[in-house]
């Protein structure tokens, strides 16, 4: 079952609760994701696990204040890029970009020129709806997900297609959604299931014309083999925080029902995972404890195999309370795009109430990545931040137990650059111009 499948039984189920007057509030874990903590770090970083050292000095990183090479092109079609959704570095120096918009993986040499373009719209073999994920495999193949057609293609290092299988299987069986995050090197997909019936959903406004619903779901953690067959690993953890607006209308016996997604809805805590070669991070932004019985420890990283590897340990003050008007402020412009004044004034009322229902509080943080060799970089969630503001990144050195300042190893990355992949010397991402251009961008990672 595709995203898009999906999403739509998702409105139909919950129209029909809504036309019934049943509730639409879950059992099991109700709140569990509404749980925050501090924004920043308060005191030291501890990482506890297998292979932890306390001798020697933790890693420091600073990176280059210009990039070392960008990919891309405002004028050359072959070398332009558009809905960039990923990209990677191949052993040989190689880069190839998950180019969304032109339905393409394209392969640049070392220098950044374009070699050759492989796919195309369509669902036949080696063609793309939606090319969501990339990885390199250790065999030097690579690997591409379409989200839409529910299955992985896999390419030689040339960009030759050589196999497609589907992923859909491990949707079907359970009838709950998967969200895939990354390929390991052997191939397996790393996933968060919705775990069904559990979770809080709410909603806010008047039934059924139209409502603004909240969803707080449970997932568990899954590794999503070739044969589309998913293992559940670790322990249960709240997923993505969501806001739908769900608009419903009826006439001449027919009824409509039309949804919209808000993604960008200040202070919405989310799901953090990476997959780099045979390591998984998982945690959650609201600083959910992914170890049970064990305070304080809300990222994991775990091996290939879905085994427990280490536990990061934060001290961690009491939830510290959002900047004064910061959702306001986004509603405002929200409802401003409505042209009509009775819309208006009914959508702020529906945001108003959910807000009266859900404090204002920071996430703990914004998002994680792996580092090759397994360091964990963590990005600072920082509410007044915008597209001239460098995002921030915490590095913390798995193999180092003695407890870190963070503020002592934190790493700056330019404004409007979205990192992919952290290398040993380098990081690789998307960059976009003033103009909304699309780049690959790689910069020098400097060990201090």
């Amino acid at each position: 079952m595709c995203r898009g499948e999906s999403r739509v039984l998702r409105v139909l189920v919950l129209l029909a609760a809504i036309l019934a007057g049943q509730p639409v509030v879950g059992g099991g874990h109700h709140g569990v994701a509404a749980a925050a903590v501090h924004a920043d770090f308060a005191g030291a970083v501890q990482v506890v696990g297998l292979g932890a050292r306390d001798q020697g000095e933790p890693l420091r990183y600073q990176v280059s204040d210009e990039p070392r090479l960008q990919i891309g092109s405002a004028h050359d079609g072959e070398s332009a890029l558009h809905r960039v959704t990923g990209a990677i570095r191949l052993p040989d120096g190689r880069f190839v970009v998950a180019n969304a918009g032109t339905h393409e993986l394209k392969f640049f040499d070392s220098s950044g020129v374009h070699l050759a373009s492989t796919g195309q719209r369509g669902d036949g073999p080696g063609d793309f709806e939606h090319i969501s994920l990339i990885g390199a495999l250790a065999d030097g193949r690579i690997a591409a997900m379409d989200m839409m057609l529910g299955r992985v293609s896999v390419f030689s290092a040339d960009g030759v297609h050589e196999r497609t299988y589907r992923v859909s299987s491990a949707v079907s069986e359970t009838g709950s959604r998967i969200e895939m995050h990354g390929f390991l090197a052997d191939g397996t997909l790393v996933g968060l299931r919705e775990v069904a019936d559990e979770g809080t959903e709410a909603r806010y406004g008047d039934y059924p014309a139209s409502v603004l619903v909240y969803s707080a779901p449970v997932v568990q953690p899954v590794l999503v083999d070739t044969l589309g067959q998913a293992v559940p690993f670790a322990r249960p953890l709240p997923g993505h925080e969501t806001l739908d607006e769900i608009q419903s209308t009826s006439g001449g016996g027919a009824l409509s029902v039309s949804g919209f997604r808000v993604s960008s809805m200040p202070l919405l805590k989310s799901a953090a995972v990476d997959v780099r070669d045979t390591l998984i991070v998982i945690g959650h932004t609201s600083g959910f404890d992914v170890r049970r019985n064990v305070p304080r420890r809300p990222l994991g990283v775990f091996d290939a195999d879905g085994g427990g590897r280490s536990f990061v340990s934060f001290d961690l003050d009491e939830p510290a309370e959002a900047p004064e008007g910061i959702r306001e402020a986004w509603v405002d412009r929200r409802v401003s795009m409505l042209a009509d004044r009775g819309a208006r004034r009914e959508w702020r009322s529906r945001y108003e109430e959910f807000m009266s229902a859900n404090p204002a509080v920071l996430p703990r943080f914004k998002s994680v990545l792996l580092q090759t060799g397994g360091n964990v970089w963590v990005e600072r969630f920082d509410p007044a931040a915008d597209a001239e503001t460098p995002s921030q990144w915490w590095v913390i050195d798995m193999d180092w137990r003695t407890p870190l300042d963070p503020w002592e190893n934190l790493v700056e990355l330019p404004p409007g650059f979205l990192p992919y992949v952290i290398g040993s010397d380098y990081v690789l991402g998307r960059w976009r111009d003033e103009l909304g251009i699309e780049y690959v961008r790689v910069y020098d990672l400097i060990e201090m």
